[in-house]
């Protein structure tokens, strides 16, 4: 049986949990979860029958059961966590709740995040360490990088791209064919018709960039 370690027990990692004690990791047929990771050894405080903090990430040192999930909304903070824990030689595991839907041919990445009521339709490939939110739709055959958040209720068409560290915020819409750039932004409530450049923040309907 191998032993889930959340890393952050902030209110991502809570919900992490609770998706965790009712969900699955693709690869793996057994598994609990063991407790957080989290420099605030009080982060917890004030939360019954969540699972220990453990340590901090610096201190702990992996087990041979033990597999891994960052759970950071901050991109820089979650690529940090991962690079200090693949140095001491951690493996990933990739997060998938009872609720969410994939429908064939969906590959998703280590470390990766897939939250309850997501619909992953058919032939969609999610890289490393990215994580897609409550109740979001993304159709046929697009691509989602590594590090990258889709954050709840948005709806992303066919053969859409996202690239690695982009951020797409609650209530947006992608149409199918569009490309958001590796490290943009998509506003909440955005609707996405027109391919975003990297780094470029975008918001409103039809969706532009933010001077």
């Amino acid at each position: 049986m191998k032993r889930l370690v959340i890393v952050g027990a902030g209110g991502y990692g809570r919900e992490m949990c609770g998706a965790a004690c009712a969900g699955r990791l693709l690869g793996i047929d057994s598994f609990a979860v063991k407790g957080f990771l989290d420099d605030n050894p009080h982060a917890l405080d004030g939360f019954a029958d969540c699972p220990p903090i453990l340590g901090s990430l610096a201190g702990y040192a992996p087990q041979a059961d033990d597999v891994f999930i960052t759970a950071f909304g901050n991109l820089a903070t979650r690529r940090r966590a991962v690079e200090t824990l693949a140095a001491k030689g951690a493996a990933f595991a990739t997060l998938v709740a009872t609720s969410a839907f994939l429908g064939p041919r969906v590959t998703v990445g280590a470390g990766s995040f897939i939250a309850p009521g997501v619909a992953l339709t058919a032939d969609i490939r999610i890289g490393r360490h990215a994580a897609v939110f409550h109740n979001t739709s993304i159709g046929h055959d697009a691509v989602l990088g590594d590090f990258c958040h889709v954050y709840a209720q948005c709806s992303l068409g066919g053969a859409v791209k996202i690239g690695d560290g982009a951020q797409v915020f609650p209530g947006a819409v992608v149409v199918p064919r569009r490309t958001i750039g590796a490290g943009a932004t998509v506003g909440a409530g955005s609707t996405v018709v027109l391919n975003v450049e990297p780094g470029v923040t975008v918001f409103g309907s039809p969706a532009a960039p933010v001077t």
